[in-house]
């Protein structure tokens, strides 16, 4: 049996992976910024905060809001137009290293003069869809705002009005939920227009330039839209925007791969409000609703948030 028996040679690595590997581990071990926090922790510490009373500080908000403006200047490059994307240019995916794209009169075409929004944005709500707004009663409040934007869209029946209200202004559309949810719109087209119809005059916002995949599901909206004489309006994001943001927060500490689209709403709309002093009440000054993980709840006359789930806040939302 002893002659029998034979011993596998072990697989060594590479020295070049060895030393990547331990150049990895140093690298986390001196700059700990850089390992992202377990999500029941970011949780427990937004909870210890509940207990201490909340002011607005009208100098704190304004200096943010212009770090913002100067990043990323949303006035001009919120959305893709004519005026800041013309025909011609070439255009890096924000969310690909290695592909670019060149406008040309097709693609051109597709795009408003400008950014549609008329400023300033008195007061607006951002409404999530983590799910816990389920028997909030939060409809009517969400509903008073001037401008309402809602995150991958969402339902917004008749049963749900009372929680989530029935306003839209702007709506954001991942272009995974055409993929999964409309099967990229290759079947069954008035399915997908008979659901948007519940956001009567709205913007339907998408990331058509972000990743290649993205890109033809976002332009089969459009043009089914457009075929159908529908209300909704399509607006494609500026990838240079989305690029400036995660810049942006990347030098605050976020190193996320990708910002949460409640997160990116914020933001966006944190500009565009202009400095209004009734503006937005978010964080600083405007109001965000159904933003939160259903494991720990917050509970605050500012804040119903989410903090970061991905799955229903790129994918669809929690029923």
């Amino acid at each position: 049996m002893a002659g029998l028996a034979c011993k596998c040679p072990r697989t060594r690595l590479p020295v070049g992976a060895s030393a990547l590997g331990a150049f990895v581990l140093c690298w986390l071990y001196v700059f700990p910024a850089y390992r992202l926090p377990a999500e029941k922790d970011i949780v427990q510490g937004v909870l210890l905060q509940q207990g201490k009373a909340w002011r607005r500080n009208r100098t704190a908000g304004t200096a943010f809001r212009k770090l913002l403006e100067d990043c990323c200047d949303p006035g001009h490059l919120f959305a893709m137009t004519k005026h800041n994307s013309p025909m011609g240019k070439n255009l890096w995916f924000d969310g690909e290293f290695l592909y670019s794209f060149t406008i040309d009169n097709a693609t051109y075409s597709l795009f408003p003069k400008a950014t549609p929004f008329q400023l300033p944005l008195k007061k607006c709500s951002v409404v999530g869809n983590g799910g816990i707004l389920k028997n909030s009663g939060c409809g009517r409040q969400i509903d008073q705002a001037d401008f309402v934007m809602r995150c991958n869209l969402p339902p917004l029946s008749s049963e749900f009005s009372k929680d989530v209200g029935s306003k839209t202004q702007l709506v954001t559309a991942n272009p995974s939920i055409i993929r999964k949810r409309f099967q990229n719109l290759l079947w069954s087209r008035k399915a997908f227009v008979n659901s948007v119809k519940v956001y009567n005059h709205s913007y339907i916002y998408m990331p058509a330039f972000s990743m290649k995949t993205g890109t033809e599901p976002s332009l089969r909206v459009y043009y089914t839209l457009e075929d159908f004489g529908a209300s909704q309006t399509v607006l494609f994001a500026n990838p240079n925007f989305l690029r400036d943001i995660g810049k942006f927060w990347k030098s605050k500490g976020i190193h996320a791969k990708r910002l949460s689209t409640g997160l990116f709403l914020c933001f966006a709309k944190e500009i565009r409000s202009k400095l209004t002093e009734e503006a937005l009440d978010v964080g600083l000054n405007f109001r965000l609703n159904g933003e939160q993980t259903q494991e720990g709840k917050i509970e605050g006359d500012t804040d119903k948030g989410r903090l970061n789930l991905e799955e229903t806040h790129s994918y669809g939302p929690v029923p």
